[in-house]
């Protein structure tokens, strides 16, 4: 074969179905069956035997469109995953439809994104009661949270539950879900609505509280591993002794009830091998003030992010919390992400006091090496103060690789 004949060979469409499909599955329906079919014979009809539909756009005569492509693809053929991008509260009544037949087809993954700002959706209850559902995935907008308030929930083999900008009404749904999920792995809710908010599971790995509105939350999960958290309300998180990594952001109101309170999110992390706080100083304030907490150890923790505001706050935090996390080899101190969450402006901060009961010198906790440094800090925070960090950490430290940059 000449090297003419080589690159004018089609190579994609000899792949196999399955893996054309895996290709196809993230491009929308209307896409692979008014375009991609025109292709070849090859391709005609490789959309009748996928196992994925993806209806993302909004267009004239969508609901017809919608209905013969379910009606027309291969029934022999399971539908592992169905995508439903919503835009228009008039299309909700085909697209109720078009879910439970999904249902009906041993459906694997289910994701939802809401676009319309007239009206809520609604979700039909049986998506509740799937008894083959490993994921669900559903994105509301911002100004309409859709609403979760299901009659029951059976789903026996959910892995991942993946929720934004859904508000819980009923308390009761929580108890539903705690229940009715017994398999459920994977929980994220992110910018919800959630009141008072219980989790109660021994099969959760991964937890994800992320910019939500709640009063409480209550969390016993002993098997997660990994933990995201912002704390804007009360606390309460129950030993965790296999958390390997966690990310904590501390917002005005939940650095309010962390102090105040003393609830149990400090001796959660302790088993953590990989820390992210924002917020540190305000975070270490639990620890000095509360003499439970004196003698927790961070042995586990070998890499630490902190995320901070200003720089003149991170010398005491710094020596009181390294000596109790002797295993530590990775350490950053950045300044850049929160300045990117707040697009550069400094929220107002709460006037708490930061007067360690220990007080500790920064160059006689740093005795040990670090194998990574980076320091990211701001222009207009003191530049003695930044030389002084620079200094000390380099002297004492001596890291193997180390950045620092000012920004």
């Amino acid at each position: 074969m000449s090297e003419l004949e080589a690159t004018a060979q089609d190579r994609l469409s000899e792949l196999p179905d399955h893996l054309l499909h895996g290709i196809l599955r993230f491009l929308d329906a209307r896409q692979v069956v008014g375009e991609l079919s025109r292709l070849s014979r090859r391709w005609r009809y490789l959309w009748a035997t996928s196992p994925y539909v993806n209806l993302q756009l909004a267009y004239n005569g969508y609901e017809k469109f919608g209905n013969l492509l379910l009606l027309l693809r291969d029934g022999m053929v399971p539908l592992h995953t169905f995508c439903l991008q919503s835009w228009y509260w008039k299309h909700f009544q085909y697209e109720r439809r078009w879910l439970l037949h999904a249902l009906s087809r041993g459906l694997s993954v289910l994701e939802i994104n809401l676009g319309s700002r007239d009206c809520l959706f609604q979700l039909p209850d049986c998506i509740f009661s799937c008894a083959t559902l490993e994921e669900f995935n559903l994105t509301a907008t911002e100004r309409m949270n859709e609403i979760l308030a299901p009659r029951s929930v059976c789903l026996p083999y959910l892995k991942k539950l993946h929720l934004r900008f859904v508000r819980f009404k009923d308390p009761s749904v929580v108890e539903k879900l705690n229940s009715g999920c017994p398999a459920l792995e994977d929980l994220s809710l992110s910018q919800c609505l959630l009141g008072s908010f219980k989790i109660l599971s021994d099969a959760l790995k991964i937890l994800s509280i992320t910019d939500c509105k709640y009063d409480e939350i209550h969390v016993s999960a002993p098997n997660v591993h990994s933990l995201k958290l912002t704390v804007s309300g009360k606390v309460q998180i129950e030993d965790m002794p296999f958390l390997v990594s966690a990310w904590v952001y501390l917002c005005d109101g939940g650095v309010h009830n962390l102090v105040q309170g003393g609830y149990d999110l400090t001796a959660a992390l302790i088993s953590a091998q990989h820390l992210e706080l924002f917020r540190f100083n305000l975070f270490l304030q639990d620890m000095v003030e509360h003499s439970a907490h004196e003698a927790l150890s961070f042995g586990k923790l070998k890499t630490l992010y902190i995320g901070e505001w200003r720089v003149a706050d991170f010398y005491g935090p710094f020596a009181y919390f390294l000596q109790r996390a002797p295993s530590l080899v990775a350490l950053t101190l950045d300044q850049w992400k929160l300045y990117e969450k707040y697009d550069g402006k400094v929220p107002s901060l709460e006037s708490i006091e930061k007067k360690p009961k220990v007080e500790l010198k920064l160059a006689s906790a740093l005795t040990r090496d670090l194998e990574t440094l980076l320091i990211r800090l701001s222009k207009s925070d003191d530049i003695g103060e930044f030389r002084k960090a620079r200094r000390l950490l380099k002297e004492k430290t001596k890291p193997k690789d180390t950045e620092i940059v000012w920004f």
